[in-house]
C-alpha cells in the first residue's frame, strides 16, 4: 500500500475521465466545428495585432521614408518608439478586471478592438514623431484587455480535450501577423512616397475590425452568466458545443455542476477586487509565477530578434535592406511553423517537461549565438568577415524559434488560463501581461543601447537571465497538464475545497447525494482508492467473473470510477494523471492469496437478537418466540441496554463482512433510533425498522394502541431520514413482525403508509412454518393464502423484502413474480427452528426470476455469518433435488455467491448501488486474505492453485478471520480488534 501525495491540490479528474471517452473528433460535431471557426477571426486573430506590430517597427525601421519621415531616429527615441506600445497596454491593465467581471468576455473584446482601431487610425495619420508615439500608447491600451478576453474565452468555450492546444495557437496568430506584416512592408519598401509607412500602418487595423465584425455571433462565457445567475443560459451553451444540443449528456450535467460548484466555492472566498491576488499564499504564489513568466517571456531575448533584427544583421556585415527584408519574413514563416507543430504537443507532454526543455535549450543557442557573434562582429570590423560565423549567427537566429516556442509561445496561455481559477483569472492574465508589458518596454529600450555600447556583450546577460529561468521553473512551476480548469482551480489551496467541487461532479456521475452523508465522517474522502490485483464478483445468477491482475478506481466519496482487466498500474497510475502533483491516491496491491469481492448482504436479520443466537434451535416456531424471543427482546426498552447490544451486534456483523443488513429492531421507538444510530456511525448500510405488534404476543412486549404503534413508525421513519436525508447508507423499512402480530387496522395504517411513501422498503415474514401458517388462516379466515392477505393490505411491493417462503404454492410464486417482490432466503434458520425441516423452494425462486437473497435470521439460526447461510443454503438445495426426484438442481457456487451479494441488492432494490463492480456503484467490498500469519482453518492454499480453487475454498471453509478489510461506500468500516 502506498500514498502519492505531492503539495498541490489536485482535484480528482473525473471530468477528464469522461472525455477521454470521447472518442468523436471535433470536425465530426457540427455545433463544436462552428464554434471553432467563429473563434478563428474573433479570439485567435487577436494576437495578430501584436505580431503584426512587432514586425511593422522592425521592418519599418528599414524603410527609407519612415527613416526620413522621422528624422532617423536613434537611442532612446527609437527605443520609446517601438516600446510606447508596451507603455500604452502596462496603462490599460488595472481596468482589465473590472471590465472583465462587469461586462463579460465578448463586451471586453468589442471595446479593446475599437480602440485598437483608433490607434491604428491615428497611427497613419502621425505627423511626427511625437504623435506616432501617442497613437501606439493608444493602440497599446487596447490590446491587453482583448488578449486577457479572448486567450480565457477560448479557455472557457473549448471542449477539455481540444482547450489546450486552441490556447496553445492563439499564440500562434502572432507569428501570422508578422509575416502579415513583413510581407506587406516587404512590399511597400519600395515606394517613394509616405504610404510605404503609412499603408502597413492603418492596415495594423484590420484584425480588430474582424473581431468587431464577428465578436457578437461568439457566445459568451458560460462562467461569467453563472456569476450573473444566468445558469439556463450557461447550460444551453454547453450543452449546444460540448453535446451537440444533448440536454441530458451526462458530460454536460457533469461539467456545469462542477463549473457551479467551483466558482460558488471561489467567490465565497473572493471579493474581486486586485486585493485577492495578495490574501492567500496560493495566490501570492500564483502572482509569483505569473510575473515571473511575463519577464521569461519577454526577457529570454526574443525582443531582440523581434523589434531589432535589421541591426544585428547590420553588426556582422549585412547592411542590404532587401537581404533583411527577406530574412525578416523567411524568420516570421519559420516561427509560424514552429509555433503551430509545438502547438500540437501540448496534449502529448506534460508542462513542466516543455518548460524545462524550452529554458534549457533557450540557454544552449543563446551561448552558442553569443559565441559566433563575437567571431562576426571581430571579422566584419577587422575588414575580413567570417562569413562561418556569419552563417552561425543567423543559424541560431533561427534556431532560437523553435525552442522559444517549446514554452514561451506555445504554452503561455495555455498554462496561464489553467494555472488561474475563473474568480481571479482575468486579473491574473493581466497581472502576466504587466510584468511582460513592463518587460517588454524595459527591453526594447534598452536593447538598442546596449547593443550601441557593449556590442555583442550585451548577449551574455541573456544567457545569465535564462540560467535563472531554469531554475525558477524546476522549482517553482506546478504540473497542470491533463485536468480541467476546474479540476485545477484549487491548485495551491486545501484540498478540501477540490473535493467540493468533485462531489457536484460525482453526483451527477456516480448518483450521489448532494452532500456526503452527515456525520459519516468518511474517510476516503480527499484521496481516490486504486486497487490492484483479484477481484472477484457476479454478473447475474449464474455467471462468476474473476478478474486478474486488474484495477479498480474508488472516487473520493466512494463510487466505483473504473475497472480494467488485466491493467499495468504503471501505465494507468501515468496515463490518468495520478502522478501528477497534487493528487491523492491510495493503492492497494493485492497480495498473493488475496482477493477483493464485494460486501455480503444479509436481508433478513432480527438485531435485539444478537445476545440470544444459538437459543431455543428445537423448539417450533410460536414456542421459540414465547419462551425465548419476546423475554428476550422485551430487555430493549431500556436504552442503555439497547446500545450495548446493538453496537455490538453491528460490529459483529461488519466484522463478518455484512456491508448491508435490513433490520427487525424491537417494538421500541428509541432503541430502533439507537440502532440507526449505530448503523450510521459505525458506516454500515442499512435497513432499519420498529417491529409493528399489537395482539398475540405478552402483555408486557406490544404495542399499547394500533395508533400508538403507527405514531413511533411515523417518528422513526422521520428520525432515520433526517438523519441520512438523501438515504446514502441509511433507510427505514416499514416492519410488520407478520400477520399473527398486527390487528387488521395495524395492517391498514401501515398500507397507508407504504402508499404515502412509494419507495419505502417493506419487511415481514412470510410462509415461514407450517404452524405459523396454520394460525394465520384462522386469523384472516377471508384469505386463502398470505399473498393475497398482504396484497390486499398494500404490503406488498417492489420493495417488499418476505423472509422465509418456504411453503411457496403456484398461485403465490406467480404473485410474487407479478408484484416483483423478494425473498430473504434463511437456511440456517430454517432447518434449526420452526418444527421440522423447512427448504425453501431456492430453485424454483431463480428459475421463475424471482428475487432472492441470503438472510442470517440471527436469533433464529444458531450463526450470524453469511457463509454459514451460502453453506447452509447449499444443503437446502440439495435436499430439494432429493424432494423433487431431480428437478430442483442443487445450487452452485456461482449461485450461493450470488445470493450473498448480488441477488440480495436485487431483493433491497438496491443493484443499481452495490451488488458488484460495476462503474458508478458504490464500493462496498471486502478484501479476502487466505494466507498469512492468522488464515483461520480455511483449507489450506496450495502453490500454482487457480483463483477459481481458491474462491471455492474459502466459500465453503473461510470465516471472519480471512476477511481483512471491510469497505462500504468507500470507507474503510471493520471494527478494531
Amino acid at each position: 500500500m502506498g500514498v502519492i501525495n505531492q503539495p498541490t491540490s489536485v482535484a480528482d479528474p473525473i471530468l477528464t475521465r469522461l472525455v477521454k471517452e470521447d472518442k468523436v473528433r471535433w470536425f465530426r460535431k457540427p455545433n463544436l466545428r462552428f464554434l471553432y471557426f467563429l473563434l478563428l477571426p474573433t479570439c485567435m486573430g487577436i494576437e495578430l495585432t501584436s505580431g503584426f506590430d512587432s514586425q511593422m517597427i522592425n521592418a519599418l525601421q528599414i524603410v527609407p521614408s519612415w527613416i526620413t519621415y522621422f528624422g532617423d531616429p536613434q537611442g532612446s527615441l527609437k527605443g520609446i518608439i517601438a516600446a510606447a506600445y508596451s507603455l500604452g497596454a502596462i496603462a490599460s491593465l488595472p481596468f482589465i478586471g473590472v471590465v472583465n467581471d462587469k461586462c463579460g468576455r465578448r463586451y471586453s473584446i468589442l471595446g479593446g478592438s475599437i480602440i485598437m482601431v483608433i490607434g491604428a487610425l491615428i497611427q497613419g495619420l502621425s505627423v511626427n514623431a511625437g504623435m506616432y508615439i501617442v497613437a501606439r500608447l493608444i493602440l497599446g491600451f487596447g490590446i491587453p484587455t482583448c488578449i486577457v478576453s479572448a486567450s480565457s474565452l477560448i479557455g472557457e468555450l473549448s471542449y477539455p480535450k481540444e482547450r489546450p492546444v486552441l490556447t496553445s495557437l492563439f499564440n500562434v496568430s502572432y507569428f501570422v501577423g508578422q509575416i502579415v506584416a513583413a510581407a506587406i512592408c516587404f512590399g511597400t519598401n519600395n515606394i517613394a512616397s509616405n504610404m510605404a509607412w503609412k499603408i502597413p500602418s492603418w492596415l495594423q487595423m484590420c484584425p480588430s475590425l474582424l473581431q468587431i465584425a464577428f465578436v457578437m455571433f461568439l457566445p459568451e462565457s458560460p462562467r461569467f452568466l453563472i456569476t450573473k445567475d444566468r445558469t439556463e443560459e450557461a447550460y444551453e451553451i454547453l450543452a449546444k458545443y460540448h453535446a451537440e444540443d444533448d440536454h441530458d449528456s451526462e458530460f454536460v450535467k457533469a461539467e456545469f455542476a462542477q463549473i457551479k460548484a467551483t466558482i460558488s466555492i471561489e467567490l465565497e472566498n473572493s471579493k474581486r477586487s486586485w486585493a485577492d491576488l495578495f490574501v492567500t499564499s496560493g495566490m501570492r504564489r500564483r502572482m509569483l509565477i505569473s510575473s515571473m513568466l511575463g519577464l521569461f517571456t519577454q526577457w529570454s531575448g526574443n525582443t531582440l530578434i523581434s523589434y531589432y533584427l535589421g541591426d544585428l544583421l547590420a553588426m556582422i556585415g549585412k547592411n542590404d535592406s532587401v537581404f533583411k527584408q527577406q530574412i525578416n519574413v523567411a524568420n516570421s514563416c519559420w516561427q509560424l511553423v514552429c509555433g503551430t507543430a509545438v502547438a500540437f504537443l501540448v496534449t502529448k507532454f506534460k508542462r513542466r517537461h516543455m518548460y524545462l526543455a524550452c529554458t534549457c535549450s533557450l540557454l544552449v543557442v543563446y551561448v552558442c549565438w553569443t559565441v559566433s557573434m563575437e567571431r562576426a562582429i571581430a571579422g566584419n570590423d577587422s575588414g575580413n568577415p567570417n562569413n562561418a560565423a556569419n552563417v552561425a549567427t543567423i543559424f541560431f537566429i533561427f534556431a532560437y524559434s523553435p525552442c522559444y516556442n517549446i514554452g514561451y509561445n506555445a504554452l503561455t496561455y495555455t498554462y496561464l488560463v489553467e494555472l488561474w481559477p475563473y474568480a481571479e483569472r482575468s486579473r491574473g492574465i493581466a497581472f502576466f501581461q504587466l510584468f511582460g508589458r513592463l518587460a517588454g518596454f524595459f527591453t526594447t529600450f534598452v536593447n538598442p543601447i546596449g547593443l550601441a555600447n557593449v556590442s555583442w556583450r550585451y548577449l551574455i546577460s541573456y544567457c545569465c537571465f535564462l540560467t535563472f529561468e531554469i531554475a525558477f521553473v524546476y522549482f517553482m512551476f506546478p504540473e497542470t497538464f491533463g485536468r480541467t480548469l476546474e479540476e485545477l482551480a484549487f491548485l495551491f489551496e486545501d484540498k478540501a475545497l477540490a473535493d467540493e467541487a468533485v462531489h457536484a461532479v460525482e453526483k451527477v456521475v456516480g448518483h450521489v447525494g448532494d452532500d456526503a452523508a452527515p456525520g459519516t465522517n468518511i474517510e476516503t474522502m480527499g484521496s481516490s482508492h486504486i486497487f490492484h490485483g483479484t477481484f472477484v464478483h457476479s454478473l447475474n445468477a449464474s455467471k462468476l467473473e474473476i478478474i486478474e491482475n486488474g484495477i479498480l478506481l474508488v472516487g473520493t466519496v466512494g463510487e466505483i470510477l473504473d475497472l480494467r482487466e488485466r491493467g499495468n498500474l504503471s501505465e494507468y497510475l501515468s496515463e490518468n494523471g495520478f502522478v501528477d502533483e497534487g493528487v491523492q491516491v491510495e493503492i492497494h496491491e493485492l497480495k498473493k492469496g488475496e482477493f477483493l469481492i464485494p460486501g455480503f448482504v444479509d436481508t433478513h436479520n432480527h438485531a435485539p437478537q444478537w445476545g440470544q443466537r444459538g437459543l431455543g434451535q428445537s423448539m417450533h416456531i410460536l414456542d421459540w418466540l414465547e419462551k425465548v424471543t419476546f423475554p428476550n427482546e422485551a430487555r430493549f426498552r431500556d436504552p442503555e441496554h439497547a446500545k450495548r447490544i446493538y453496537s455490538d451486534c453491528v460490529d459483529g456483523f461488519l466484522r463478518q463482512g455484512i456491508t448491508t443488513a435490513s433490520y427487525y429492531g424491537s417494538l421500541h421507538a428509541e432503541a430502533t433510533k439507537i440502532l440507526a444510530n449505530l448503523c450510521f456511525e459505525k458506516g454500515q448500510r442499512a435497513f432499519v425498522g420498529k417491529c409493528n405488534m399489537n395482539r398475540n404476543s405478552p402483555d408486557y412486549y406490544r404495542d399499547d394502541t394500533v395508533e400508538s404503534s403507527l405514531q413511533d413508525t411515523r417518528d422513526c421513519l422521520a428520525h432515520v431520514r433526517a438523519l441520512d436525508p438523501e438515504r446514502a447508507l441509511l433507510d427505514y423499512v416499514l416492519t410488520p413482525r407478520f400477520a399473527i402480530s398486527c390487528e387488521n387496522s395495524l395492517l391498514t395504517g401501515l398500507g397507508k403508509l407504504a402508499a404515502d411513501n412509494p419507495d419505502l422498503p417493506i419487511q415481514t415474514h412470510f410462509n415461514e412454518a407450517e404452524q405459523e401458517m396454520a394460525f394465520t388462516k384462522t386469523l384472516f379466515p377471508e384469505f386463502d393464502n398470505e399473498a393475497d392477505l398482504y396484497a390486499h393490505f398494500g404490503l406488498l411491493t417492489e420493495h417488499s423484502i418476505l423472509a422465509h417462503c418456504c411453503y411457496m404454492t403456484n398461485y403465490e410464486l406467480n404473485r410474487l413474480k407479478e408484484l416483483n417482490c423478494g425473498v430473504a432466503h434463511c437456511p440456517v434458520s430454517n432447518m434449526t427452528v420452526g418444527g421440522g425441516f423447512m427448504a425453501a423452494p431456492i430453485r424454483e425462486f431463480l428459475t421463475r426470476g424471482i428475487k432472492v437473497g441470503l438472510g442470517t435470521d440471527s436469533g433464529g439460526g444458531f450463526s450470524s455469518s453469511i457463509l454459514d447461510a451460502m453453506r447452509q443454503a447449499l444443503v437446502a438445495s440439495n435436499a430439494r433435488e432429493v424432494i423433487s426426484d431431480g428437478k430442483d438442481k442443487g445450487l452452485t457456487i456461482a449461485e450461493l455467491f450470488y445470493l450473498a451479494t448480488l441477488g440480495g441488492a436485487r431483493v433491497c432494490c438496491l443493484e443499481n448501488k452495490i451488488g458488484n463492480f460495476e462503474i458508478k456503484k458504490d464500493f462496498d467490498a471486502l478484501v479476502i486474505s487466505t494466507q498469512g500469519t492468522q488464515p483461520g482453518v480455511m483449507t489450506m492454499i496450495e502453490e500454482n492453485e487457480s483463483v477459481q480453487t481458491t474462491f471455492e475454498k474459502f466459500i465453503m471453509t473461510g470465516d471472519d478471520r480471512n476477511i481483512k478489510e471491510v469497505y462500504v461506500r468507500g470507507r474503510s468500516v471493520k471494527p478494531k480488534p
